[in-house]
């Protein structure tokens, strides 16, 4: 399985899996970087995920950085998780971060 396969794979069953868990929680979730452009150069497997939480949940939170760990190790990739409070979101939304990560990104929710 190629990196690209293997990254794409881990994204899908990351947002599937935390979408039945928080997915009342959950605003937005975008997969972005070397992920989705698929320019790691074999370097490192890494999923990138920008989630956007309905309120500032820190159980949510916690639970869902622990979930995008299991689902790294199940897949063989490190996922790196942003997770921003949505009224935190909505003042940072033209923030350059934000930006790229939804004009590059894979946006599930």
């Amino acid at each position: 399985m190629s990196d690209d396969e293997r990254q794409g794979d881990a994204a899908d069953a990351f947002a599937t899996r935390a979408q039945e868990t928080h997915g009342e929680s959950i605003r937005h979730l975008v997969v972005f970087g070397d992920a989705v452009r698929g320019d790691d150069r074999g370097v490192h497997t890494d999923v990138e995920v920008l989630l956007v939480l309905e309120d500032d949940d820190e159980m949510a939170e916690s639970e869902l950085e622990r979930l995008a760990e299991t689902v790294g190790l199940e897949h063989g990739v490190v996922f790196s998780v942003h997770v921003l409070p949505a009224g935190r979101f909505e003042a940072s939304e033209e923030h350059p971060f934000i930006r790229t990560a939804f004009e590059e990104g894979r946006a599930y929710v």
